[in-house]
């Protein structure tokens, strides 16, 4: 009976490990996130391209490391776009922006490991919270401004790091001129896990892979994080970009529509793209890059 109860609990920890992952990747192209895997093997072997890793101390947390890729690692003050990820993932989502020679002769490229995710290491629990996440990254976001003659940078963030950005912003104004979210979640009902998270969640964190139960722990979160940053958010007067999949069944496309009430104090500019996914990051560069572009006019008015 004992034998017959573990090849349950086994199947069934597979089974919710399976509906996870394909949860998170209904709108991927498997294509797609293959190709990304060997740009960005390609971007490591680029001449010029640097890893950085910054060490902090961060009060009872201890020691955590952050990671990021920069395109171009000189000190001289230029326009400069730091990309924040979703969940799961790392700096890789964005690799392809550092192949397109016109872009990075425009901007520096800068894209983050998130705290917890690539190779950003952090001590104790795992950061969940977007607001830890934003104290985590804060001190990255003054260094790179400071090496860049204190010009303020873009910031872009992707899923769960668009959710992400727009609090960074709010945290740090004086580092940051705009913000574009791509289908990032706003509003906080809209954000709530799916029934698949909750048990996930009941399921023993040792037989799940910690990709999928950091991804899991950040979504359970995501909805108390977002509780909890409105009234900053509503706050905030840096130009904002948003692109929104219509068919994007990750994260709610009225989530557009919640943003001109939540960002009333700034300038809002929103773009639905008709039929698109969740990963517009991959499948609409062109209009994630036009959107950058108009940011860093507008900001820099």
């Amino acid at each position: 009976m004992k034998l017959i109860l573990n090849t349950v609990h086994s199947n069934l920890t597979l089974c919710l490990i399976g509906f996870f992952a394909m949860a998170l990747t209904a709108c991927s192209m498997p294509k797609e996130i293959e190709e990304n895997k060997e740009i960005a093997q390609q971007v490591m072997n680029t001449p010029g391209t640097i890893q950085n890793h910054i060490l902090y101390m961060k009060g009872p947390k201890g020691e955590f490391k952050l990671h990021y890729v920069n395109s171009d690692p000189s000190n001289t003050p230029r326009d400069t776009v730091v990309f924040v990820h979703g969940t799961p993932g790392d700096w890789s989502s964005f690799a392809r922006y550092f192949q397109d020679d016109v872009f990075k002769d425009s901007f520096r490229i800068i894209a983050i490991d998130r705290p917890g995710w690539g190779k950003s290491i952090h001590s104790g629990d795992f950061p969940a919270a977007l607001q830890t996440q934003s104290d985590m990254i804060g001190p990255m976001l003054k260094n790179i401004w400071q090496h860049n003659g204190e010009q303020k940078i873009i910031l872009v963030g992707h899923s769960l790091g668009g959710s992400l950005v727009p609090i960074l912003a709010a945290d740090y104004p004086n580092f940051i001129s705009g913000v574009v979210i791509l289908a990032g979640d706003l509003e906080p009902s809209l954000a709530k896990a799916r029934w698949y998270n909750t048990l996930l969640d009941w399921t023993p964190s040792l037989v799940i892979p910690d990709l999928w139960n950091n991804s899991n722990m950040e979504v359970l979160e995501l909805t108390n994080s977002l509780k909890l940053a409105q009234s900053k958010m509503t706050r905030l007067t840096t130009p904002i970009s948003l692109l929104q999949g219509t068919e994007d069944t990750l994260v709610d496309p009225k989530n557009a529509e919640y943003a001109t009430h939540l960002f009333e104090n700034s300038e809002l500019r929103i773009e639905m793209i008709e039929g698109a996914g969740h990963i517009i990051n991959l499948q609409h560069q062109d209009q994630v890059i036009k959107a950058i572009r108009d940011m860093n006019t507008r900001s820099s008015k």
